[in-house]
């Protein structure tokens, strides 16, 4: 379908009038305001094709003859719009929005103090998907090489995969691992406001009772959790470690990003359940283990 172009319209002149009283004032504009007595402008309304209604934030580019870009502006709630002219002579009106065919107008001879009217209907135009189904091809390669379906093919821990993130469409990143078993979401408040700890049950070192487990993020250590080598006494333990292990006990899963940042999720409950790339069983890995996957770190490994 053609896009339906009006036709510009200069509009009116004022009559200049010789009345004497009106001296004053040109002779004030003339050296006051020249260039703005004499601008020029293109202006109109961007409306759909369809359904003949406004378009709003539409995107509206004057062209120079050689196409280069010499100003844009952005149409109104009602689709109105306007471009100031910077001198007379030919120009080309561009206008796209999303959901629309681009439209390039005829061009346009702007003279010395014109005013174009005109106005542009677009033809709505489908948003092809493709991308999405692009990333979600990515996303699974990047797992894959990650070793993450191997891992859940074996049986070992809980995992939470990218169709079950985008199912749950939670608020919080700890949200998404209160339904596996074993798991508990704790805050230090005790309510369910402030930040959140995950803390799992069952774990080697808790003998039914609960601790913070080692985190990873895209493969590198993001929290100790509470499994630690033991000391031979506390008085061993420096100053700088102290404040480690408290800035450490700080961290919340939460803070990670927005759930829609992440793409799986591995769960180990106990240190006989981890893989040897995350500590295996050892005695860091007593409190068990989550293994995060962002899209963050499938774009920087290149959206393998």
């Amino acid at each position: 379908m053609v896009p339906h172009v009006d036709r510009p319209r200069r509009a009116p002149r004022l009559p200049v009038s010789p009345a004497p009283h009106f001296c004053l004032l040109a002779a004030f504009l003339t050296i006051a305001g020249t260039s703005s007595a004499n601008a020029q402008h293109v202006r109109g309304q961007l409306l759909d094709l369809r359904t003949n209604d406004p378009i709003p934030s539409g995107f509206l580019t004057l062209l120079a003859e050689d196409s280069s870009i010499v100003t844009t502006a952005v149409s109104d709630a009602l689709g109105f719009w306007r471009l100031n002219v910077p001198r007379a002579g030919v120009y080309y009106v561009a206008a796209e929005r999303i959901g629309y065919q681009r439209w390039v107008s005829a061009p346009l001879d702007v003279g010395a103090a014109d005013e174009l009217n005109t106005i542009f209907h677009l033809p709505p135009s489908a948003v092809l998907l493709d991308p999405i189904a692009v990333r979600a091809a990515s996303v699974r390669r990047y797992l894959e090489h990650s070793g993450f379906f191997e891992r859940q093919r074996g049986n070992f821990g809980h995992f939470v995969t990218p169709e079950a993130i985008e199912k749950r469409q939670a608020a919080r990143v700890t949200d998404l691992l209160t339904a596996i078993p074993g798991v508990q979401r704790v805050t230090a408040a005790g309510g369910s406001a402030g930040p959140a700890q995950i803390q799992l049950r069952g774990s080697s070192l808790s003998q039914g009772g609960s601790c913070r487990p080692r985190v990873f993020v895209d493969g590198l250590m993001y929290s100790h959790g509470d499994s630690r080598p033991l000391q031979r006494s506390e008085s061993t333990a420096t100053e700088r470690e102290d404040i480690f292990q408290r800035m450490d006990q700080a961290l919340s899963l939460d803070d990670i990003g927005h759930p829609s940042t992440i793409a799986a999720i591995e769960v180990y409950r106990s240190a006989s359940q981890v893989p040897a790339q995350f500590g295996g069983t050892s005695v860091e890995t007593l409190c068990g283990v989550i293994v995060v996957w962002t899209h963050t770190g499938r774009m920087r490994a290149g959206g393998r």
